[in-house]
């Protein structure tokens, strides 16, 4: 709550947010009128000056407990994505909750000034029936701009056989999973990837008569533009993913996290996609320890959390109206999809727990949010189909309230599905990330809920283990940043693919 106080005396500036002050001043508006009327239904044989007086008393107290419980409840801000019928709700709550607040307030005064009232006298208070105007005018004029401005998110069909998505990185980690899921909707699906990582993620699809794949590099202009070609929408999750990976080489990572994505929304923009789904991550909110939600200040710790938020920010500035970003910053991801990583916490500990009965945790109290693989790449599906028929920044945390946890919770839930693992608990460590994070607007507006939890992700590591599906974990395609280390690199720096611009003018010119 003292966050959400922070942001609301931070948002009436009316340069960072024109609209939330609009819809304020409107309200504070409302709330006026209402004590006024009440004031002059109560004391209409006082003189002008003395109702607009007591109108004014109520207006400061009524406006001091509404304007804040409408910011705390989200009605400026989250509730602008929102269907109608969730809006309303919404301010139906916050309402209620003002109507309890100017109670206390009053009981408060009455207990101090040593007051007499009747409960009847009550109900026909100034007071009362300030509340009462104010709540209705709330709702109907709400009612009214709701029904000359079309705000409801509409599903897209998704059985529409004339959709073509393009996943670039469809080959990863999430992107397996989500092609996967595109295919068994129905959606075309075409596929831009280095395949840095091989193509077995992905190779169990290969015969759908649905999916095309382009073996190919995103910072490659040629190959984006043949990938781009009569796609309604683009799924970017290509990129070099985690911190340690991203500290191997900083100028490339950059090269391939921040330049190429301008690149890609830029030439996506052109080819008419109207809607680019960029995959973020929930760590550039850095180390905060209140609850953070979209309008949270982000404060990323490292270089891939750098890149994220400022890819955010060149992508957004590209947003028209007939195309439209979306930044999906997801939790601490977990689980298997087509891709194996044991560079994830959740999969190592659980990894480590099992084959070397010991899990060591640097930073028990640091908190994370979790989310299985292929609910990150469902949240995907569920943003593709929502439309968006306004132009607010449309970004998204992706995970789930209940899978908030310190990473000591989580080695106790692998230590109650493997009782003779220890636990060790070592101070420090390099990761300072700390972030307890909401996933309501997700829920609200999306309509996104997640169907794995923590355990039913370790009970899937097991079973990879017992079916003896995964021997060697430590092996490198299984890291990021080992793969890089060994043989990424090399793939993503090789003359061809970083400076093929070179190449295509020696070959065309001579």
């Amino acid at each position: 709550m003292l966050m959400r106080l922070r942001q609301f005396f931070y948002s009436i500036n009316p340069y960072q947010d024109l609209g939330i002050l609009i819809r304020q001043i409107a309200d504070l508006i409302v709330i006026f009128i209402a004590c006024f009327l009440a004031v002059l239904f109560i004391q209409s044989e006082n003189g002008i000056n003395e109702i607009f007086r007591q109108s004014l008393s109520l207006f400061l107290l009524l406006s001091l407990v509404f304007i804040p419980t409408f910011y705390i409840k989200g009605i400026y801000t989250q509730g602008r994505n929102l269907p109608v019928n969730k809006k309303l709700f919404k301010l139906i709550q916050a309402c209620l909750i003002s109507g309890v607040l100017v109670l206390i307030i009053f009981y408060i005064f009455k207990l101090y000034l040593d007051l007499t009232f009747t409960f009847s006298e009550l109900l026909v208070s100034d007071l009362t029936i300030s509340w009462s105007f104010t709540f209705l005018g709330s709702i109907f004029s709400r009612i009214w701009l709701y029904s000359y401005i079309n705000t409801n998110p509409e599903p897209i069909r998704v059985n529409d056989k004339n959709k073509k998505v393009l996943v670039i990185g469809g080959g990863g980690y999430i992107g397996s999973s989500v092609v996967e899921q595109l295919l068994d909707k129905q959606y075309r699906v075409r596929v831009l990837d280095i395949f840095l990582f091989g193509e077995e993620p992905i190779a169990h699809l290969y015969s759908n008569k649905n999916l095309e794949i382009i073996r190919g590099d995103f910072r490659k202009v040629d190959d984006l533009v043949m990938a781009v070609a009569d796609c309604n929408a683009v799924v970017h999750l290509g990129g070099i993913v985690g911190d340690p990976a991203c500290s191997v080489d900083e100028q490339l990572t950059k090269d391939v996290n921040l330049t190429a994505s301008k690149i890609i929304g830029q030439i996506a923009r052109t080819a008419g996609v109207s809607k680019f789904i960029f995959a973020s991550s929930c760590s550039v909110y850095g180390a905060q320890d209140v609850i953070l939600d979209e309008n949270s200040e982000t404060k990323p710790l490292s270089l891939y959390a750098r890149t994220k938020i400022a890819s955010e920010r060149v992508l957004s500035e590209l947003r028209k109206d007939n195309f439209t970003p979306i930044f999906l910053r997801f939790g601490t991801v977990y689980g298997f999809s087509g891709r194996t990583r044991f560079d994830l916490v959740a999969n190592l500990l659980t990894a480590n727990a099992y084959t070397k009965k010991t899990m060591t945790i640097f930073g028990k109290d640091q908190t994370r949010p979790f989310v299985h693989v292929n609910d990150a790449a469902y949240s995907i599906i569920c943003a593709l189909e929502t439309k968006f028929n306004n132009q607010d920044y449309i970004v998204f945390n992706i995970g789930s309230n209940a899978q908030n946890c310190t990473l000591l919770e989580l080695a106790e839930l692998i230590q109650k599905q493997i009782p003779d693992a220890s636990i060790v608990i070592e101070e420090g460590g390099d990761d300072a990330r700390n972030y307890n994070v909401s996933f309501d607007r997700a829920d609200d507006i999306l309509g996104f809920k997640t169907k794995w939890t923590l355990e039913d992700g370790i009970r899937q590591v097991i079973q990879k283990f017992q079916s003896g599906e995964i021997e060697d974990y430590s092996l490198s395609q299984y890291s990021n940043v080992k793969h890089l280390h060994e043989q990424g690199l090399t793939t993503l720096s090789s003359e061809e693919l970083f400076n093929w611009e070179e190449a295509f003018l020696e070959e065309t010119y001579g």
